[in-house]
């Protein structure tokens, strides 16, 4: 499984996807709920599953959100997780994926685009 950023409109050779992002999901839901951080989860659109999804489940309304939003919330966690690395899987890769997110999100910003994360599974 990876989670990957998609953004709208999309911009050119900007893209982001991680792997170390999923393996961590769980330690990052007890650093959201510490810093008092929305969680993770609430980032994502899920309508590349509808499929697997009866329609009473099925997302209908893709989530968009202004960059700045990803980039505090990526910082604030980024910022916890240097202080104390044990706290997560592989947290190395998972700074490093999430500065890469940062940047394209930066460029999201200055270039008007929202985004949401998704899922590939």
């Amino acid at each position: 499984m990876q989670y990957y950023l998609t953004l709208c409109p999309k911009i050119p050779d900007a893209n982001f996807e991680s792997v170390a992002f999923p393996k961590a999901s769980e330690q990052l839901e007890t650093i959201e709920k510490r810093l008092g951080l929305p969680s993770h989860f609430e980032f994502f659109s899920y309508a590349a599953q509808n499929d697997l999804c009866p329609p009473e489940h099925q997302e209908t309304e893709i989530p968009w959100y202004e960059a700045q939003v990803g980039i505090d919330w990526l910082d604030a966690v980024s910022k916890d997780i240097k202080s104390n690395p044990a706290s997560v899987p592989n947290a190395d890769q998972l700074l490093s994926d999430f500065s890469e997110c940062i940047a394209i999100l930066e460029r999201a910003k200055s270039e008007g685009s929202k985004w949401h994360f998704a899922m590939d599974m």
